[in-house]
């Protein structure tokens, strides 16, 4: 029986390798058989375990590579495995060869943030975090430099504490005005500012800055002005927190299929209703607004509990009628919720449930308030 050479690819790969070339470079990039070769062969290593065999594999893909973006994914596969073969060394050198053959190439932002982490776990602490700061002034709209500013904070605040943290992002803050960290910045502020203990200036530094970066260019919008109204309803002032819940939910756009909700917006709209409730003493206020989650946010998976919050109301108030009604609303439209089989609870002239009502979803009938 005859053998294939060693040195030939793959039934596969060779098979790929001819389209390739029948296709021609309108339709796919030239990238080179031994390139995909040393690749192919660097991938089955690594996912094998085998991570230094892999790491040879994605050297030689490196040097073989007819394009400085095939290039540099390569040898950051180097260096990764180096990284999984615990080669520390060896993996801050490929992504240091990575970054002076291409310092202003693809892979070369990615090979900043890593060297940092490198010297934070392996190295030099402090000159690891140095190098994490440097490469999220200079690479602020990098997929990583969010998290990184996030992990800058916490360093500075265990050293520190929280003036120390806010002493060195007013520092630093500047630098990222303009960019796509500038409201991080300004939210981080915020709540350093909450756990300094100054509320007050908390909630002005939360209110600027969704209103300086607002939908959809703000990534922190919702979280700022939702974190707000908490602080507000904290501080006494209820009216003040639904302002700033119905300012985010004022963003929600209409589509044909609904809506294009975003995560906190069914959050936003309970606890507006939860404010009429319990702040204010408005039932029919909550009612209205409990109303609207279940009908304005179709996918929310909140609708069940705003049905029974509503069914509760109307059955604190003695209104036995409009409870029933309620409560066989959600046997009917939402059969799977927890509260279906506890719709006999709250009226006793519906049909009894084959499973019985949870013994907590009782005893918050009993006198509770949630949800």
């Amino acid at each position: 029986m005859s053998r294939r050479p060693t040195n030939a690819p793959a039934p596969a790969l060779a098979l790929a390798i001819a389209i390739a070339a029948l296709l021609g470079p309108a339709c796919a990039p030239v990238r080179g058989e031994a390139y995909i070769v040393a690749m192919t062969a660097g991938e089955r290593a690594y996912h094998a375990g085998r991570y230094r065999d892999a790491a040879r594999s994605f050297d030689d893909a490196a040097s073989q590579a007819l394009r400085v973006k095939d290039r540099d994914e390569a040898r950051l596969m180097q260096a990764r495995s180096f990284e999984r073969a615990e080669s520390w060394g060896e993996a801050r050198a490929s992504y240091e060869r990575l970054l002076a053959d291409s310092p202003r190439g693809p892979r070369s932002e990615r090979a900043e943030f890593e060297l940092a982490d490198l010297a934070i776990e392996h190295g030099d602490a402090d000159a690891g975090y140095a190098m994490l700061l440097t490469a999220t002034l200079r690479r602020p709209s990098h997929g990583l430099a969010r998290n990184a500013l996030k992990r800058l904070i916490r360093r500075e605040e265990e050293r520190a504490g929280v003036a120390g943290a806010l002493a060195w992002l007013r520092q630093h803050g500047p630098a990222l005005r303009g960019t796509e960290l500038d409201q991080d910045v300004a939210y981080h502020t915020a709540l350093l500012l909450e756990r300094s203990g100054d509320r007050e200036a908390a909630l002005r530094a939360l209110v600027a800055a969704a209103r300086a970066h607002p939908y959809p260019a703000g990534s922190l919008t919702d979280d700022a002005l939702f974190h707000a109204a908490e602080l507000a309803a904290s501080l006494g002032r209820p009216e003040e927190a639904i302002g700033y819940l119905r300012e985010m939910l004022s963003a929600r756009e209409p589509a044909v299929t609904g809506s294009y909700d975003r995560a906190k917006f069914d959050d936003a709209q309970l606890e507006i209703a939860r404010l009429y409730r319990d702040a204010l003493g408005d039932r029919a206020a909550s009612r209205r607004e409990l109303q609207k989650l279940y009908t304005d946010h179709p996918a929310s998976i909140l609708r069940d509990d705003a049905l029974w919050a509503e069914a509760k109301l109307w059955r604190e108030d003695g209104r036995s009628k409009e409870a029933c009604a309620t409560a066989a609303r959600i046997v009917r439209e939402l059969p799977d919720s927890r509260y279906a089989r506890c719709a006999h609870a709250i009226c006793p002239s519906l049909p009894a449930a084959p499973r019985p009502c949870a013994d907590y979803i009782l005893r918050e009938l009993d006198g509770g308030k949630d949800p």
